[in-house]
């Protein structure tokens, strides 16, 4: 027995058997191993290139040709979660739990606001949003609908609001024109256009032959001007009515061309005569006077005794001195004076008013005066007075149409 490698052959027909020592196996076998890893050329695995790795326990390590073991993830995963329970028990003040839902916000009004939240129930929101169309929540087959409809066709709405009340619907809105202009504002009353507002005025499409107007009063009474059916000879009643809908008044207005008289432009004398209201002055006895709108600017001054000047006239209106002068009459409708007058060069009107008196009349109406013949110049009576129609000159505006 030899403790290294027999240096000499073993025959076969020797008797002598050579064992190695242990030495020697375990040399033998170390010299295999690194050998064979040489040859197999296996070097550590890295980021980029495969190779032989090291299973570790270690959690602190930097290493990076080691890899770490599911026990090592375990233990960075219990160290981790210990410190964040730990920092979570330290500043619990700065965190919500999930299960309070809210419940543990601290001031939760100006939280809805920072995240531009309004109430269930209803609130004011300080911002802004844009949507194509808004709708409310029915309560009882109400719902209110804001619309903005784009690529609308002409006379369309193309922003409004939309109130829904079973099977009606009210749109009111922007209507499109034939472009980008409008053609106003309306209301669609189940699909009929009820009401517009244009540039034009408003119009109102009743569905009703006797459509129109009525205007309440604070009694409860209220006035209506409405519309007669085509048919009919009578364009519009006038109507006056009680609280309970009953006519206190209809003045209807026929169909016809002309022109409506108003009492702003004509009245009606004693006699039942309608006349076109011309500038009127009232002359009275101590020279005072009296205008109407269409006299204003005339003047009077009394010269002596049954005398007076008109004066700023051109004479008397256009329907000339005949039936433009009233005088004052008694209550038998006698004349109480005699007139006279002289349109002087500038258009002024000279008026000389005399006593008259009525020989053939009964004696309390004769009109006699102490002091006074039939023909003396005598002042317009007290109380009464003497009415002109005279002519004014043209005003700057009158001038300017002509």
């Amino acid at each position: 027995m030899q403790d290294k490698k027999p240096d000499t052959t073993v025959l076969n027909d020797n008797n002598l058997v050579i064992v190695t020592t242990p030495e020697y196996v375990k040399d033998s076998i170390k010299e295999a191993i690194e050998e064979h890893a040489a040859s197999r050329n296996h070097p550590y695995a890295t980021q980029a290139e495969p190779g032989f790795v090291t299973l570790s326990n270690e959690t602190d390590s930097d290493s990076e040709i080691t890899v770490t073991t599911s026990k090592a993830v375990k233990k960075a995963y219990d160290l981790a979660n210990t410190a964040n329970q730990n920092a979570l028990n330290n500043n619990s003040n700065l965190y919500l739990e999930k299960k309070q839902n809210g419940a543990d916000i601290s001031d939760k009004a100006a939280f809805a606001i920072n995240i531009g939240a309004v109430s269930v129930n209803g609130g004011s929101y300080p911002g802004s949003f844009q949507f194509q169309q808004i709708e409310t929540t029915p309560k009882e087959s109400n719902p209110v609908r804001l619309v903005s409809a784009p690529h609308q066709e002409s006379n369309k709405l193309v922003a409004f609001t939309s109130y829904g009340w079973y099977d009606n619907d009210i749109q009111t809105g922007v209507v499109r024109g034939g472009g980008t202009d409008t053609l106003g504002y309306a209301v669609d009353i189940n699909s009929r256009r009820a009401f517009t507002v244009t540039k034009w005025g408003l119009t109102v499409n009743p569905d009703f032959q006797w459509g129109g107007i009525s205007m309440l009063r604070p009694s409860g009474t209220f006035w209506r001007i409405e519309g007669i059916p085509d048919e009919s000879a009578s364009l519009l009643n006038f109507i006056d009515r009680n609280n309970d809908g009953s006519n206190r008044s209809v003045q209807t207005l026929p169909k016809g061309n002309g022109t409506i008289m108003s009492t702003s432009q004509h009245h009606v004398e004693a006699n039942g005569f309608v006349r076109k209201i011309s500038p009127i002055i009232k002359l009275y006895s101590d020279g005072s006077f009296e205008t109407n709108n269409e006299s204003k600017g005339a003047i009077v001054e009394r010269l002596s005794k049954g005398m007076y000047l008109i004066k700023d006239i051109i004479g008397f209106n256009n329907d000339g001195a005949v039936g433009s002068i009233e005088t004052p009459r008694c209550k038998n409708d006698l004349p109480l004076i005699w007139i006279d007058h002289e349109v002087q060069s500038d258009g002024s009107i000279k008026l000389m008013t005399y006593h008259r008196e009525h020989s053939d009349a009964p004696a309390f109406a004769r009109n006699t005066r102490e002091g006074y013949s039939d023909g003396d110049l005598i002042d317009i009576p007290s109380g009464r007075f003497v009415s002109v129609r005279v002519q004014m000159p043209a005003t700057e505006d009158e001038e300017s149409q002509t």
